[in-house]
């Protein structure tokens, strides 16, 4: 069968690996899935309740496009409190989770040829869905010793007259990159200049550990008309598989979306909006809880890696995830795919290869889990090694 050109893409290397340990884990084995991008942590009870709430009460039917009214404003009120942003009820809608709103504003934004912008390492599916929408990944390369960061003289050197987009990811999976309000003026400022929109990708913005500051590029007042935040309940809330999406930015723009739900997937699940604004009405309390989880088995994994393997690798300041070099395990010789498929057959240990964020010669290894299982899961990898 002769498919369309645009499905030249490969599957998503996360989902993947993380099939391949589901099906292990099927057949019996136990598996530690480093390679899962979650926060295991139950959804909150007040959570579960609402959505409970919402089927007693038949809310069950088709709902706005754009997402329900209590949904939205709750969203934007949680916006512009916790990360001084100023948006309105109409410049946010809600999608299928926040990946939908990422692919909603490629196909909203490129036509044919229309260049994008992706510093890597890079989230696995922005260049595919770049790909999908007709436009062109141009990638920035950058390097663990600049600290994996971007700067303006980057932007320009990248830049031509087809280039429309800028994607940053802040705070960054995989690497855990966040960065500071002085280096987000400067590179909007940068974008500015050459007349670039800014797809910020802000989904881990709720797990910023250390006592960081989170900065969102939505909260520079000059430079609204050209920045789109993308934002998710998963992570802030631990609702991964609830799959609701927000996305802030010029109403234009937001208009362009709703028409594409409207002719695509008309929104997303009446109980999953019911069950968000039961989330955001206990934001403060959740995501505190959760970003406080998250930053003890960050410590608890890392601590364990250098219990076992002698090294200290440096701790990502946000986000889910450490991004290893296979270097500082010995592993010289091996391409990451390679490498990681070995590990996963051997110890079933599932890690994710740095080659699917455009990084040759790293992993990506989740500290989501509970700390049992991080613990015997760098033991499992230390028996690799033995």
């Amino acid at each position: 069968m002769q498919f369309a050109h645009r499905m030249n893409i490969p599957p998503s290397a996360t989902v993947a690996v993380n099939n391949l340990a589901l099906k292990k884990k099927a057949a019996g084995e136990r598996v530690f899935n480093l390679s899962a991008g979650e926060p295991f942590v139950p959804t909150h009870s007040a959570v579960l309740d609402a959505a409970r709430c919402a089927l007693d009460e038949d809310k069950t039917n088709y709902t706005p496009v754009a997402g329900i009214p209590e949904l939205r404003q709750a969203a934007v009120q949680f916006m512009n409190r916790t990360y001084g942003t100023a948006y309105t009820f109409d410049q946010t809608v809600i999608t299928c989770g926040g990946k939908f709103g990422l692919f909603a504003l490629f196909q909203v934004l490129l036509n044919p040829g229309d260049e994008v912008l992706i510093p890597a390492p890079y989230w696995v599916s922005y260049p595919s869905m770049v790909q999908l929408a007709g436009g062109c990944s141009v990638i920035i390369d950058t390097e663990e010793s600049i600290g994996w960061k971007i700067t303006p003289e980057y932007i320009s050197s990248h830049c031509t007259e087809q280039t429309k987009l800028l994607v940053l990811n802040n705070a960054a999976n995989p690497t855990g990159v966040l960065y500071t309000k002085e280096e987000l003026q400067a590179l909007l400022a940068a974008a500015k200049s050459r007349g670039l929109f800014v797809v910020s990708d802000e989904v881990y913005s709720g797990l910023v550990y250390d006592g960081k500051e989170y900065m969102s590029c939505g909260a520079f007042a000059e430079f609204h008309d050209m920045v789109i935040v993308v934002q998710s309940v998963s992570k802030h809330f631990a609702m991964t598989g609830w799959r609701a999406g927000i996305v802030f930015g010029p109403e234009e723009i937001m208009k362009k979306i709703i028409t594409l739900q409207g002719q695509s997937t008309t929104g997303t699940s009446s109980i999953t909006q019911w069950a968000s604004v039961a989330a955001f009405d206990h934001a403060e309390e959740i995501c505190s809880f959760i970003r406080d989880t998250m930053q003890h088995r960050r410590d608890v994994f890392f601590d364990a890696l250098f219990d076992v393997f002698g090294v200290r690798f440096e701790k990502p300041v946000s986000a889910l995830y450490g991004f290893f070099p296979m270097s500082h395990f010995g592993v010289h010789n091996m391409d990451s795919v390679t490498f990681c498929t070995d590990v996963l057959d051997t110890v079933n240990v599932a890690m994710v290869p740095g080659s699917a964020f455009g990084k040759e010669g790293y992993v990506r290894c989740s500290f989501g889990l509970v700390e049992s299982e991080l613990h015997d899961a760098v033991a499992a990898l230390h028996t690799y090694f033995a």
